[in-house]
């Protein structure tokens, strides 16, 4: 209620969701009971409630606060009063500012309820720095318990998004969990298989446009109801980037991004995005849209496309973003010499170099090829390599990891030392900083030691959990080899006695192929190439 009076009590009330978890002593209801009783004993018929239901008390962007704030300012105001310090905020540096030096600017008095306090009796103001600092310490910790609940149900495989991706739904047994969609996961399915044709993104949205196949916003009904499109093209209208998405998404091989953004620390507003490279990714969560060797390649495929023109002579470029050069590192594109109208389509159509395409021979040479010559003598190094993979799998594995494990046990048992080395610096900080809070409380520290010092520990926690991350991704890294070698071999295997060579051969079985540059060898013309296969590099 308000009276007649030039100025009013502001009776400030706030719950954010961790205060609701307590019962009804934070409730709205229960701090305006005890605020109005406070005011009536005190005589304060004048008050006007100020309410922020569901803010967190370490940020001071509070609608209503800011609305008691203003009118403060504009000497509406001249008591605060509220249920306990942590009502008024849980920053202890904030809170502290608005107590001991805004208000008294503004000639008001504040006083908490059930802490004691009134600025008008200075000795309650003696512990109120202290019991700001408990309320942060109060917020870090729940910060950092709500956080290791996420970041646990996270690595448990708990889905926690809104709504489920396309070409999954959510289970409806658990909301927690996902499974496939069979009315969109084929349009999801039809994706990833023109990609491991090589088609590019943008092509990949013409045939789903041309094959009128609806767009994932087709099936969200509230979007459908919502939008006139004047058009059903729209519907069929897919953007690269959704293309995009859905094949970097490692939901579709049945795994699942433990955290897609971070939060620092409680106090910052903010979460930063994590590069995917950076993200942790857990597997077979899920039932998969695809296989990991599908997903896989659909992806290599994807990162090697090149935004040039198709070839116009009629040969499919089946080599698109595979033939590089040794000398200078970039792509060999594809070319036609139409100047005899008459030869064989193969021998008429190369690849060259573009260094030397674009700036000519002295920034590098022309490493050119026919795409016949290319095509024979790539088709002949799988089949050799598939006879053999076919015959003895396990020989042919041994074979291929032998200097891979040679190398990569050193460095594993590298990653689980430093593993355990930070883990140990992560528990001494959390002891150091018992002490260091015991001295502060103690009246062994001051309070600009304390949250200096405190502030260091924290970013050094802070930094080690990150560290800790990535090796940890490192060492699953580790383990994973095998199989990588494994899945290649039987990829390779089933190639033997393939009668014709295939985008989707080659962007399942190699990762690269270097074309040197022609030279004289006796009267003959050798060229040599480099093939480098996916998960094992070159094979002798």
């Amino acid at each position: 209620m308000k009276g007649n009076g030039t100025k009013i009590t502001a009776l400030y009330c706030r719950l954010s969701q961790d205060d609701g978890n307590v019962g009804d002593s934070m409730s709205i209801q229960s701090q305006k009971a005890i605020l109005e009783k406070f005011a009536r004993e005190m005589g304060k018929a004048a008050y006007s409630f100020y309410v922020d239901d569901g803010y967190s008390g370490t940020n001071f962007q509070r609608p209503s606060f800011q609305r008691m704030i203003a009118d403060i300012e504009d000497g509406k105001i001249d008591t605060v009063i509220t249920k306990d310090l942590s009502r008024l905020g849980r920053n202890y540096l904030e809170s502290g500012a608005y107590i001991e030096v805004f208000f008294p600017q503004h000639h008001v008095r504040y006083i908490a309820v059930n802490d004691g306090v009134d600025s008008e009796q200075s000795g309650g103001l003696d512990i109120t720095p202290f019991k700001n600092i408990l309320n942060e310490f109060y917020s870090r910790d729940i910060s950092k318990k709500v956080k290791s609940g996420k970041h646990i149900r996270a690595l448990e495989g708990k889905f926690m998004g809104t709504t489920a991706p396309f070409g999954y739904m959510k289970d409806p047994q658990d909301k927690n969990h996902l499974i496939v969609d069979e009315v969109t996961a084929p349009t999801v399915r039809l994706i990833y298989s023109l990609a491991l044709e090589g088609y590019g993104t943008n092509r990949i949205g013409k045939v789903l446009y041309e094959r009128k196949i609806p767009k994932p916003s087709y099936y969200k009904q509230e979007f459908f109801l919502q939008h006139d499109t004047g058009s059903d093209d729209y519907w069929y209208d897919w953007k690269q980037e959704v293309i995009t998405r859905i094949i970097r998404n490692p939901v579709y091989k049945g795994g699942m991004y433990v955290h897609g953004t971070s939060k620092p620390t409680f106090k910052c507003k903010g979460r930063g995005y994590i590069r995917r490279a950076d993200r942790e990714v857990l597997e077979n969560v899920h039932e998969a849209v695809v296989t990991k060797e599908v997903w896989q390649t659909a992806n290599d495929s994807i990162d090697r496309h090149t935004k040039v023109k198709p070839c116009t002579s009629g040969y499919e470029n089946i080599f698109r973003g595979l033939l590089k050069c040794p000398d200078c590192g970039q792509t060999l594109l594809i070319h036609t010499d139409n100047r005899n109208p008459d030869r064989d389509l193969l021998d008429k159509t190369y690849y060259q170099c573009t260094t030397y395409r674009k700036k000519g021979a002295n920034f590098c040479t022309a490493h050119r090829i026919s795409a016949g010559d290319i095509e024979n003598a790539i088709k002949a190094d799988i089949d050799r390599h598939a006879v053999k993979a076919m015959k003895d799998k396990e020989k042919f594995i041994n074979n291929v990891l032998l200097s891979m494990n040679e190398s990569s046990a050193e460095r594993s048992e590298k990653i689980k030392a430093e593993i355990e080395k930070l883990k140990k610096r992560n528990a001494e900080l959390d002891q150091m900083y018992i002490r260091l809070y015991e001295d502060y409380s103690g009246g062994r520290l001051s309070e600009k030691k304390f949250t200096m010092m405190s502030a260091h520990y924290e970013q050094e926690q802070d930094a080690n959990e990150e560290k800790l991350s990535e090796l940890e991704r490192q060492h699953k890294a580790k383990s994973v080899a095998v199989t990588n070698a494994e899945q290649f071999t039987e990829s390779l295997a089933q190639c033997a006695g393939m009668k014709k060579l295939t985008a989707t051969i080659l962007n399942t079985l190699i990762e690269k192929i270097e074309v040197h540059n022609p030279v004289m060898v006796n009267g003959v013309k050798e060229q040599k190439l480099t093939v480098y296969y996916k998960f094992v590099g070159q094979i002798d």
